[in-house]
């Protein structure tokens, strides 16, 4: 299991308020915040697929928000996932395989300050690259042979 490992010099909330089941997770550290949710925090993807994705955004009591100027998508590894933005709309994007099975984080920030100045606000998806259906198979001996 990988580790993650972060240092900040200031107050960091984890908050947990959904039921037991679902995980929520939040950290806010000066004008950033991350906030990550839900049951399933990995979506699995296999190999010979792709899938569209969209982005938008909430406030804090979960009504529909805008951001400021466009987003900047990214893949943390793109040896193993792909990031297409959208040339009709760049909220949306296509995530694919590359090559190898693996974990990548799909990310998109944003200014979420609406006015003058910058607050980063970072939206994550953690991908897993799965082996996609058998199309061919291998036949290999196991151990020495013996006499008949």
């Amino acid at each position: 299991m990988a580790q993650i490992k972060f240092h900040l010099d200031g107050l960091v909330n984890l908050l947990h308020d959904e039921p037991e089941g679902h995980a929520v997770v939040t950290i806010t550290y000066d004008r950033l915040t991350l906030t990550a949710k839900g049951e399933k925090m990995v979506y699995k993807l296999p190999d010979d697929k792709k899938v569209d994705v969209k982005v938008s955004y909430v406030d804090a009591k979960g009504n529909a928000a805008s951001v400021d100027g466009p987003v900047e998508w990214a893949s943390s590894d793109a040896a193993i996932v792909s990031v297409t933005v959208s040339t009709d709309d760049p909220s949306q994007a296509t995530v694919a395989g590359v090559g190898p099975v693996g974990q990548a984080q799909v990310t998109v920030t944003a200014d979420a300050d609406l006015g003058e100045g910058v607050r980063q606000i970072v939206t994550t998806m953690d991908v897993e690259i799965i082996a996609g259906e058998a199309v061919a198979g291998t036949i290999s001996p196991v151990g020495e042979p013996t006499p008949v």
